[in-house]
């Protein structure tokens, strides 16, 4: 969805994944390249400076959570989390700032669990309030070179992803407002590269009451009861619609 609006922007979109396979959607070039792989990301980067390529913009969207409270958490799933969710946007932004012309923009795909801990995903949060704390001083680091950052906020967003976090005991917290869908995600990046904007919160009023909780934790440990209930209830009707058959 976000690939088909940059390219209907003029985008030509390089397109990162594991596997890099081949598409047949115009205007868009497979890049293999296993983000969990620091040596992969140095050379995918290396390449495009080797064709002298001049990038636009960066768009991270590539993200991973399992749920699992601290004491039983596997460090393998650890390791993956903050590699994929922390390090490997740090390390991709360090090698393509050089491809940045003035005007270039970077925007990262981050999750409302960056100002809002999630019970039993610790590791997830940590790593979406380091991404948060990377993109503001990322900001002020390249401001005098003419380029944009920006973060997105989402809370839960209709995807496998969050099917599986879901069955794997994630937090009722996803579900205080209804997930939205992915092309309303994509939407926004599409929005911000034509006017930057340092952050969006989605739902906006999740964002304002984030921001507020996370100035006042005592406030937040307070109202958390009522947002899990609110949650709980969000999610029985999120997966009572999955159940019904299509129309």
């Amino acid at each position: 969805m976000l690939v088909s609006r940059l390219v209907a922007e003029g985008y030509h979109v390089l397109a990162f994944s594991r596997k890099g396979e081949p598409t047949a959607q115009p205007f868009v070039t497979p890049v293999a390249c296993d983000l969990t792989q620091p040596e992969q990301i140095e050379a995918a980067v290396a390449d495009l400076a080797n064709q002298n390529v001049a990038l636009q913009a960066v768009v991270h969207c590539a993200g991973v959570i399992t749920p699992q409270r601290m004491g039983t958490t596997d460090t393998a799933c650890v390791s993956a989390q903050l590699m994929v969710n922390l390090e490997a946007p740090i390390l991709l932004t360090m090698r393509a700032l050089p491809l940045l012309p003035p005007g270039g923009h970077i925007v990262f795909i981050n999750s409302m669990a960056a100002l809002v801990p999630l019970e039993g995903s610790s590791i997830y949060t940590a790593s979406k309030f380091g991404l948060r704390g990377f993109a503001l001083s990322l900001a002020q680091d390249v401001q005098k070179s003419g380029i944009h950052v920006s973060s997105v906020f989402p809370g839960a967003v209709d995807t496998p992803m969050l099917r599986r976090e879901i069955d794997n005991g994630g937090s009722p917290l996803n579900f205080v407002t209804a997930p939205a869908t992915a092309d309303e995600i994509a939407a926004i990046v599409q929005q911000l590269l034509r006017r930057p904007r340092a952050e969006v919160f989605c739902p906006s009023s999740d964002g304002i009451l984030a921001q507020l909780m996370l100035m006042m934790p005592r406030v937040w440990r307070l109202i958390l009861p009522v947002l899990l209930k609110k949650g709980r209830k969000g999610q029985k009707k999120y997966l009572a619609a999955q159940q019904k058959p299509p129309v």
